[in-house]
């Protein structure tokens, strides 16, 4: 059984969780954003100025560094460094998070995902921001229902899950100790 986690940009490990023990379960996947609080084995940058400023910084010596196949060929195939295809037009601001998703599952039976915020929609007051996350639920939500055979679990989550969420037999909630517990063996 293949087993991976994916941490939204905006998540850290509490500190006294030993990330050594969460690699030796699966590796994690996420933002460039993570990887100092997450320690982040697949780092994910969709935007091209800053894997070109992360590149020059040698990021990609430090982990697996995934850039889109266009970004790739645009700053001069820097070595050390993985691509992956497709367009992702909807705007949203949290896109490497359902990138880092879609890598994964693949290669994955189980996701764990720490961080996320599968909440009911709340309306900010500003119609664009409605639509980006309105695009972001919308797409998370097209993903874990279309991988059916893929078991998504979000790891310490304390909010009301969306009714449209609640729907997926594919989707649970659990704690990082009950997660530890049964797969840190």
């Amino acid at each position: 059984m293949n087993i991976s986690w994916v941490v939204a940009e905006s998540y850290q490990f509490d500190p006294t969780v030993d990330v050594d023990s969460l690699k030796h379960i699966g590796p994690i996947w996420g933002s460039w954003k993570t990887w100092r609080g997450c320690s982040t084995d697949n780092v994910i940058c969709h935007n091209r100025s800053k894997a070109q400023e992360l590149i020059k910084r040698k990021f990609q010596e430090g982990c697996n560094f995934y850039i889109p196949e266009k970004n790739f060929q645009a700053i001069q195939r820097p070595t050390n460094v993985k691509i992956y295809k497709g367009e992702f037009e909807q705007e949203t601001d949290t896109l490497e998070d359902i990138i880092a998703l879609h890598l994964c599952v693949p290669t994955s039976d189980i996701i764990l995902m720490a961080g996320f915020d599968l909440s009911p929609i709340v309306d900010p007051g500003d119609r664009y921001e409605l639509h980006k996350i309105k695009n972001y639920h919308g797409m998370l939500h097209s993903l874990i229902s279309s991988c059916s055979d893929k078991q998504f679990v979000l790891v310490n989550y304390q909010l009301e899950l969306a009714k449209s969420y609640r729907a997926l037999t594919n989707l649970t909630c659990d704690t990082m100790e009950n997660v530890l517990q049964l797969l840190a063996q």
